[in-house]
């Protein structure tokens, strides 16, 4: 049942689905040992240094800029970020950004997506800077 539903989300709606070096989100059994708060930044908050180890927007940025779509990320975070260009109402049911200890742990193709709407594909757009995602921040006890 879960497959019938991520094809037809895929083929019917064009939801892109998470890609190969997708982090994971956190089980409940997880949470359970953890202590999380919950926060709404914008991506420059998010980009401020308090998360550690957010890969590739910037390189993502770089292909697009170089038109190099060689590289599997590049292809994910642009489908992402067409996704959230063409249905920006899609934003308020993303997933949380999952930060464990401050170092990130999913959520970066999101970041990455926004990050290159923001500076590329629709820069003139205001959204992008004022988009508060929802991120979820856990500490080990």
């Amino acid at each position: 049942m879960k497959e019938l539903i991520k094809k037809i989300l895929r083929e019917e709606l064009n939801v892109p689905q998470p890609g190969e070096s997708s982090g994971k989100p956190l089980s409940q059994q997880e949470m359970g040992d953890m202590d999380c708060d919950t926060e709404y930044l914008t991506l420059y908050e998010i980009l401020d240094g308090r998360i550690q180890r957010i890969p590739y927007y910037k390189e993502v940025l770089e292909d697009v800029l170089n038109d190099d779509y060689s590289w599997g990320v590049t292809k994910k975070v642009v489908e992402y970020a067409r996704y959230m260009k063409r249905n920006p109402k899609s934003l308020r049911n993303l997933p949380p950004i999952i930060v464990v200890d401050d170092v990130i742990q999913d959520g970066a193709h999101r970041i990455s997506a926004i990050y290159l709407l923001q500076n590329y594909m629709d820069k003139n757009n205001p959204l992008w800077d004022e988009i508060e995602l929802e991120v979820k921040f856990c500490y080990t006890i």
